[in-house]
């Protein structure tokens, strides 16, 4: 499946997306949150490329730790 590119999350993107999520973000730790939140993508897009097309699916989950 093909994707459309992201743009960078600085300025108004990065506005509109900290309004979105209800968070506060005053305009000082823009400079600071906005090359994190693109990293945080590209990481999302290094796991878009994964090929899971032979996984099989997970049909039981035990969560404990032995």
């Amino acid at each position: 499946m093909d994707f459309p590119a992201r743009t960078s999350t600085a300025g108004a993107a990065l506005t509109h997306l900290s309004a979105h999520a209800r968070l506060s973000l005053a305009a000082d730790r823009h400079e600071l949150v906005a090359p994190m939140l693109d990293l945080v993508s590209e990481l999302f897009d290094q796991l878009d490329d994964l090929d899971l097309a032979e996984t099989p699916v997970a049909t039981a989950f035990d969560a404990r730790w032995e």
